[in-house]
């Protein structure tokens, strides 16, 4: 490539580069949104899911269920806890060991 042509490309690569720029600020700085920006809406407090179509519903579905069966877990701990505490628990047939 001679050095003409390349200072031309060079020259056509800046310019179109600073119109760029200069159009990306100019929309990050303007008063409203551009035609097809969307403006951030309140969003309901509803528990529901948000997201693509049955893999959110089916994760949020599981999500209940975990929280389900570790408040289940929970409570099961909690009784053998107290189980324990209380001497209601024995072990048999455990050799005592000697150290």
């Amino acid at each position: 490539m001679t050095t003409m042509k390349r200072d031309t490309y060079i020259s056509a690569m800046l310019t179109i580069t600073a119109t760029l720029l200069t159009v990306d600020l100019w929309a990050r700085f303007s008063d409203g949104p551009l035609p097809g920006e969307s403006v951030a809406m309140a969003q309901s407090g509803s528990a529901a899911p948000k997201g693509v179509g049955s893999t959110a519903a089916r994760a949020f579905e599981q999500r209940k269920e975990m929280v389900k069966l570790l408040k289940q877990l929970n409570a099961e701990v909690a009784g053998l806890r107290s189980d324990l505490r209380a001497g209601a628990v024995v072990v048999k047939g455990m050799e005592p060991a000697t150290p």
